[in-house]
């Protein structure tokens, strides 16, 4: 039995969704297949609590398109766990929102991929009207007193537009810009001509350097953007270690950025949590030596302090988990072309 303990558990609650976003990662649908119900997901919350899980991230598609999501997570409360929820913001009215603020949510990431409704649209192909929504729900939040995230999906199509969209956020008064990379997976894989860097990795090492350590508001880049500039250190993997993600179909993975069928540990349906914890497979891809990473990274300085970034990433952009890392920006010189 392992002697390690997960904090997180990413919970994909549904896979439903009110948006058709083209590089949603998870692929949502417009309807439930095989989902856990209430009380297999209940029985999965009291697992939970028993494993030491402190706080749930519950994704989907779109949470809020779960009618017992209010249950879900009041029951996690009761044992002790946090939530917070990604969400894309369209449906999160007043009430809503102080419902969710009643049952103890403190933390809300709402995606918005554009800083004006045509911008967003482009990215994410929601209307105006949709647009409006999230923003919306920003500011109510806001105004509720949650801790408010707002997520931009940047590729090479809409970097130009990262200023604006941090301009937009400390206007809405968010706690916090996440920048996420663009990952070709689920619905993403036709997108590498729109959002994969390939000519404009310069122009992204440049904004990175601009707003590392920015907090007005706070600006993040997520793992897809690899070790960053200028110390280029990548957090050690914790896929198995210290989190791991359940699907809306009851199978666990080590981690978000590990969904492909090969990498599923178990189902939730047919074996238990603490024994799905417990199984060799969950560190896999944690205990993976930077040794095996092959190409460029072999012989770089940084790579005792970047690991060779995210596999996980890696394996979606190159389909092997041995490659080096293909958004790799120590590689680029900001000045001029690729080095």
């Amino acid at each position: 039995m392992r002697t390690e303990k997960p904090a997180i558990m990413g919970w994909e609650i549904t896979r439903v969704c009110n948006l058709t976003c083209p590089h949603c990662y998870s692929a949502a649908t417009r309807k439930a297949r095989n989902e856990l119900n209430t009380a297999e997901s209940l029985e999965i919350i009291e697992a939970a609590k028993e494993l030491g899980i402190r706080k749930i991230a519950w994704t989907g598609g779109e949470p809020l398109l779960r009618a017992d999501l209010e249950q879900l997570i009041s029951s996690a409360a009761e044992r002790g766990i946090k939530s917070a929820i990604t969400t894309n913001g369209v449906l999160l009215d007043r009430k809503r929102a102080r419902n969710l603020k009643k049952i103890g949510v403190r933390v809300i990431q709402i995606s918005i991929d554009g800083s004006t409704a045509l911008r967003n649209y482009k990215i994410r192909r929601a209307t105006e009207e949709e647009f409006n929504k999230a923003l919306e729900a920003v500011r109510i939040c806001k105004e509720l007193g949650f801790e408010v995230g707002m997520a931009m999906l940047i590729g090479e199509e809409n970097l130009d537009d990262a200023h604006d969209y941090i301009k937009l956020a400390a206007k809405m008064k968010a706690d916090c810009v996440r920048f996420c990379g663009f990952v070709p997976f689920g619905r993403g894989k036709g997108q590498n001509h729109r959002l994969g860097f390939s000519k404009r990795k310069a122009d992204l090492k440049k904004l990175i350097l601009k707003y590392c350590g920015w907090d007005k508001p706070i600006v993040a880049f997520d793992p897809a953007f690899g070790p960053l500039p200028p110390h280029y250190y990548f957090h050690e993997c914790e896929a198995g270690k210290t989190m791991f993600y359940l699907s809306c179909e009851g199978n666990v993975y080590p981690c978000t950025s590990l969904l492909e069928k090969e990498y599923i540990v178990w189902n939730v349906r047919k074996r238990s949590l603490f024994d799905i914890w417990n199984d060799p497979k969950m560190t896999e891809f944690a205990d993976m030596p930077v040794e095996s990473i092959t190409g460029f990274c072999r012989t770089c300085k940084h790579l005792r302090t970047c690991h060779g970034a995210c596999r996980g990433v890696t394996k979606c952009h190159t389909g092997n988990r041995n490659d080096s890392f293909p958004v790799c920006l120590y590689r680029i010189d900001a000045r001029r072309k690729n080095l």
